[in-house]
């Protein structure tokens, strides 16, 4: 089990290639409607990760940092299921780096079967964000199964719910 504590402030150094401050919010909206108090700690199940391998990643995000207004304008903008995707987008993004040393690239190409790029050479990440822990397997199973049509390209799956806050980052 490797334990890290980390920020959502974190993300624009651990990936400079994207643009983070619309996750990062949503990241911290998310988090803030959670039943517990900052910082929120989740338990990540990762398997057969490159430069990490098979084992529990324990990420204790904090999410401070940010304008109150600014959550407030971020609910205002986006319904709840779309803040949970960008939010799941920040935790994939804290998971994959802090367990491997994996860099988000890119967005993938319509049709690939894929959300984003990751590394060089680039390995395709599919992404899923449940607000429930009753949805977290059968979102694993749908992307896994995805990501397991024929490709030259290997890939991350990764699925969180914020109920429990648990996940899963699995590559193959």
């Amino acid at each position: 089990m490797k334990e890290v504590h980390c920020r959502l402030l974190d993300l624009p150094i651990l990936h400079p290639r994207l643009l983070w401050e619309t996750i990062i919010l949503a990241g911290a909206s998310v988090l803030e409607g959670v039943d517990r108090r900052a910082p929120y700690t989740f338990l990540i199940l990762a398997e057969d990760i490159p430069g990490f391998g098979s084992e529990e990643l324990i990420l204790t995000i904090d999410p401070s940092g940010y304008n109150e207004e600014s959550i407030v304008r971020l609910r205002r903008t986006f319904e709840l299921a779309r803040q949970v995707e960008l939010a799941a987008i920040a935790v994939a993004a804290l998971a994959l780096a802090l367990s491997g040393g994996h860099e988000i690239i890119d967005v993938a190409l319509r049709g690939s079967a894929a959300d984003y790029l990751v590394g060089d050479p680039p390995s395709r990440l599919e992404i899923a964000g449940r607000s429930r822990r009753t949805d977290l397997e059968s979102a694993w199973q749908q992307k896994w199964n995805r990501l397991s049509l024929p490709s030259d390209q290997p890939g991350f799956v990764f699925v969180v719910e914020f109920e429990t806050l648990t996940g899963r980052l699995g590559f193959a």
